[in-house]
């Protein structure tokens, strides 16, 4: 068994180790690195967002430690019957994609618990509870990345098994706002009976969807895939990070300023860089045809990518197509709600969430009633139409898989419909698995009897079980809310110029990625709805 840990020290970069060295797993050639856990590359506040985070106190949620334990092996049971064993670091990531802590966080921390976990004391006792980076640090090709969505994550439980990467976190919300008496009168208190709206809530059928990364903040003014959160984020930040308690309206002065430094540590995230040297010649030629210089040999109804995803212009003083980074981006699109025919369900769910917005809005009535400063007046909103943000591509090239439900494996399939498969099963097994050529997830397509076959192995299986892990790695696009159609603009491409596309995206990666201030190209003044 090779050492666990190495460690290395280089700008955004600590460094740590995660070999599956079980011959079930496969075995990593290379320890996987860590970006962006480098405390002494942020600023103060956002150092202060780090500790906050790791501190583990922006969930209220939490459970003694030997309680979370017990619980843990009693829904493995008799681990002779897993084939793995679930309490070690190679069995954490297989079965639910947990992922260990960087060097730089030692200080308190328990070995049975990761990167995602935060043990602390609360009245007198060690509880453990999850933090943010359970969601949003996620491996790709060996690096463990502060702020990237882990798509390895496995959010199955004992009555439903989800696909992996499924992400119903942001639906917590809307059940907590439901389930709020009187805001008007009485802010965050819970009612003591189930309301209407949790029915409500209850009875619709919840579509999942893919988070972004956090270092797309500084680029938005909003920051979701449909838009919203208003003037305060930290204030509407706060109710998405509430947890159900008895102290909720005296806790969120304090909770506010908890999640105004983790949002300043989100803001400040990277990208990290595309590992591979890039060919100059083909990122020029990718750059011209993204921004419309270069029209495609077949230009029927052809729209530049610039149009949905902002504008990137190389700094004149790293003029090195064949580095990453040291692109300026202007986008300005972040408000704009698009329908290119991809999978409407998510925000179908979210229009049918309407009346638990406008039932939660009445907390602006109470906050001015009580004599609260705006910004602890927290905002929602659902689209008011059909479509969602076409978000900005810094670090596209790490962030797959694609689509707001993460229904496509690769970027070369984004580009080219035809090769989207219908049924895919990513590799969880090694978290090297990545193809630089492509771009994105390496998968394995299958066939809808050999998906029938999985679903019928699981059946009745815990969910950690071998055959429901499995299970929970395929990905079937003629699921609820899993499509994968719509943004066919790359299919009249030819291979070469979707191959520079793809070189050009490669390169928009690494810290050297600062916004624009000046306006983009004055495109968004005239954009509405894309069909």
């Amino acid at each position: 068994m090779r050492s666990y840990v190495r460690s290395i020290n280089s700008g955004w970069c600590a460094a740590a180790a995660l070999l599956l060295a079980n011959s079930m797993l496969g075995l990593a050639s290379e320890p996987l690195t860590f970006y962006g856990f480098d405390k002494e590359s942020y600023s103060p506040k956002a150092q202060e967002g780090l500790e906050e985070i790791f501190a583990g106190r922006l969930f209220h949620g939490a459970v003694p430690v030997a309680a979370a334990k017990m619980a843990f092996n009693a829904l493995a049971g008799p681990k002779k019957s897993l084939d793995y064993d679930p309490d070690s670091p190679e069995g954490k990531f297989y079965a639910t994609g947990r992922l260990p802590s960087p060097p730089s966080r030692t200080a308190g921390i328990d070995p049975s618990f990761g990167l995602g976990e935060s043990v602390y004391d609360r009245d007198g006792s060690r509880v453990v509870g999850i933090n943010c980076m359970a969601c949003h640090a996620g491996v790709v090709h060996g690096q463990v990345v502060a702020g990237l969505i882990n798509n390895h994550m496995n959010q199955s439980n004992p009555r439903k098994i989800h696909t992996r990467g499924d992400n119903f976190g942001p639906y917590g919300v809307w059940n907590l706002l439901a389930r709020l008496s009187d805001p008007a009168k009485e802010g965050l208190t819970l009612a003591k009976g189930k309301t209407e709206l949790q029915s409500l809530f209850a009875s619709v059928e919840l579509a999942p969807v893919d988070g972004m990364p956090w270092w797309l903040k500084k680029y938005k003014t909003h920051d979701y895939w449909y838009g919203e959160t208003g003037d305060n984020p930290a204030a509407s930040f706060a109710i998405n990070f509430t947890t159900p308690h008895a102290h909720m309206n005296e806790h969120h002065a304090e909770h506010v300023q908890m999640v105004d430094k983790a949002l300043a540590f989100a803001m400040e995230t990277q990208s990290p860089v595309f590992p591979n040297s890039l060919d100059a010649e083909l990122v020029r030629k990718g750059a011209d045809l993204f921004h419309g210089r270069t029209r495609p040999i077949d230009s029927t109804g052809f729209t530049s990518c610039k149009t949905c995803h902002g504008t990137y212009t190389k700094k004149a003083s790293q003029p090195d197509l064949s580095r990453p980074g040291s692109w300026t981006v202007d986008y300005h699109f972040s408000h704009i709600l698009r329908n290119v025919k991809t999978d409407t369900a998510y925000n179908t769910v979210l229009q049918k969430f309407k009346p638990i917005i406008e039932h939660s809005s009445d907390l602006v009535t109470y906050y001015k009633s009580i004599g609260a400063p705006s910004e602890l007046i927290p905002y929602a909103s659902v689209p008011d139409k059909e479509g969602y943000v076409a978000p900005p591509l810094v670090g596209v090239w790490a962030s797959a898989p694609y689509f707001h439900n993460g229904s496509v494996p690769t970027l070369d399939s984004v580009l080219n419909s035809g090769e989207r498969p219908e049924i895919w099963a990513r590799d969880n097994r090694d978290p090297y698995a990545y193809d630089l050529e492509r771009v994105g997830m390496t998968y394995q397509p299958l066939t809808r009897e050999e998906f029938e076959k999985s679903v019928a192995a699981a059946a009745g299986k815990s969910f950690l079980s071998k055959e429901a892990i499995t299970l929970s790695t395929i990905y079937d696009t003629q699921g609820y809310g899993h499509g994968n159609t719509g943004h066919t603009f790359g299919d009249r491409l030819t291979a070469d110029e979707r191959r520079a596309v793809i070189e050009f995206l490669k390169s928009l990666s690494g810290p050297d990625m600062p916004p624009s201030s000046k306006a983009s190209d004055g495109a968004q003044a005239s954009l509405g709805t894309t069909n």
